[in-house]
């Protein structure tokens, strides 16, 4: 699985953040399932790249609209992100995937009833 990576104005200031997510690709029903447990957001297709350019739609509107909402902190946090840092130099880290994998019942069904693969992949995104 190659790299997901968003660059350009998507918010507010074109500050760009790196962060490392894991990755959960599995298949249901011949669909294969490309999940951030820790955005709570997926993609799917009829094989991994279809899979992963969803995913890669999915993760630019979901910060499109938390940025032009200006909710994307929050909902990070609500999602058990920590941001640390400055305002205008935060640092955000994602939850641990044990916390993820106890608290979040379909990543939990996810790591315990299916056969998957986990990718741990460098996110590049602007807000």
């Amino acid at each position: 699985m190659s790299n997901l990576t968003f660059q350009g104005a998507v918010g507010l200031n074109n500050s760009k953040y790196h962060v490392s997510l894991s990755l959960v690709e599995f298949n249901e029903d011949d669909i294969t399932i490309i999940y951030s447990p820790a955005l709570d957001l997926s993609g799917y297709g009829n094989s991994e790249d279809e899979a992963k350019n969803s995913f890669n739609v999915a993760l630019h509107e979901f910060i499109r609209y938390t940025s032009n909402k200006n909710t994307f902190n929050d909902v990070l946090k609500e999602l058990g992100w920590k941001i640390k840092g400055s305002k205008k130099k935060p640092k955000f880290q994602p939850p641990l995937n044990s916390d993820l994998a106890q608290n979040n019942p379909l990543y939990n069904d996810i790591i315990n009833g299916k056969n998957h693969k986990v990718f741990n992949q460098e996110i590049e995104f602007a807000i």
